[in-house]
């Protein structure tokens, strides 16, 4: 089997931080969860400094992952730019479809801002 080309290891790339940064949203949903049902049951204070440390850790890592999927995106761009005609097209359709998810998951931060 030969080794993968460089087209879809960035795609690849691409793919795995779309799921990552889409894994934080839900980390955070579920830790808030977690600190309303401890505040609402009058859980232990330090129990609760803990997981709201947690959320807080979460919470930075957001802008991290949407930082480095900004630089895949880049890369994965000029990667299809320069793609050679002999790629296969399958790679090149999931190579384009990862770019348009990954630019849409942008383009949704940047509308929160």
């Amino acid at each position: 089997m030969p080794p993968p080309s460089a087209l879809s290891i960035k795609t690849s790339s691409v793919t795995r931080l779309i799921k990552e940064e889409a894994l934080y949203h839900k980390e955070v949903v579920a830790q808030e969860k977690v600190i309303a049902k401890l505040e609402k049951e009058g859980g232990d204070e330090y129990e609760l400094r803990q997981q709201r440390k947690v959320l807080d850790e979460t919470i930075v890592m957001a802008p991290a992952v949407r930082k480095r999927l900004a630089t895949a995106l880049e890369q994965l761009e000029m990667a299809l730019e320069n793609v050679a005609e002999t790629e296969i097209p399958e790679a090149k359709e999931k190579a384009t479809k990862a770019f348009q998810d990954g630019q849409a998951v942008l383009a949704v931060h940047a509308d929160a801002k």
